[in-house]
């Protein structure tokens, strides 16, 4: 990928990221399945070679 794909990429993750820590913080159960969908999804691993089952589970310990 070019820099700006990359740059990209990472800003897509972020926001989900966000918008998941948000998501689990208020209760929002359809964000919060939404944002799992993405992170469990092919296109999240081409954008990343993090696991994002690992990422749903510390996440969720968190804000347990």
């Amino acid at each position: 990928m070019t820099e700006g794909y990359k740059l990209l990429a990472a800003a897509i993750i972020k926001q989900c990221l966000l918008d998941y820590r948000e998501a689990l913080q208020s209760h929002d159960i359809i964000t919060t399945l939404e944002c799992e969908q993405f992170l469990r999804s092919q296109w999240f691993d081409f954008m990343s070679d993090m696991n994002g089952e690992k990422l749903i589970k510390m996440m969720r310990e968190e804000f347990a």
